[in-house]
């Protein structure tokens, strides 16, 4: 089995430039979306931090901000997580997998894509039904903005299906034998 042969510098350097065009798409796609969620976690920061001093310094409190940030953290979380699977970044606990041979690891790792896969597979189905009832209800959310439920329910079938379809390029790229080493993130 082959690990991947990018500098220190850039470990994922090696799926921008793989003959796979599928593999070079999927990359560029879950990098975006990595750095969106990145970005939606700063504005977060920032709308919080525009809240405390509006209440706080000039005892005007904001209707918008609990609403925004609320659905800033939903879509970043779900976004964030085909991220962190393509980083494998995941929380996991390889003290046992560490010490297996070249073909358990493997083994173990499209066990593992198979549980999240089915998981996020499901989730994906479920979600899009969720979506489907906030739209047919037209549900909003409770507070003063009264913001319609379906924008931040569409996290859930985005951000999990884009798991899915990672788990799927993940597991391609292991039966292939291009296993990756867990890797530090730094953003």
């Amino acid at each position: 089995m082959s690990t991947n042969n990018a500098t220190s510098k850039d470990p994922q350097a090696w799926r921008a430039s793989h003959p796979s065009a599928w593999v070079r798409i999927n990359h560029a796609v879950v990098t975006l979306c990595g750095r969106l969620a990145a970005a939606l976690f700063a504005v977060i920061a920032a709308m919080i931090t525009y809240e405390v001093i509006a209440r706080y310094v000039f005892l005007s409190p904001t209707i918008w901000v609990e609403d925004l940030s609320l659905l800033c953290q939903i879509w970043a979380s779900c976004l964030g997580a085909s991220w962190l699977l393509q980083h494998q970044a995941l929380i996991r606990i390889d003290m046992l997998i560490s010490r297996f041979g070249p073909r358990m690891r493997a083994a173990a790792e499209l066990w593992s894509l198979l549980v999240v896969a089915l998981f996020s597979g499901w989730v994906t189905w479920y979600g899009v039904y969720i979506v489907k009832d906030a739209v047919a209800i037209n549900a909003a959310s409770a507070s003063m903005l009264g913001m319609p439920m379906w924008i931040t329910k569409s996290a859930i079938p985005v951000g999990f299906g884009l798991l899915f379809i990672q788990c799927l390029t993940e597991a391609a790229l292991v039966i292939t034998g291009h296993i990756q080493p867990s890797e530090e993130v730094h953003v």
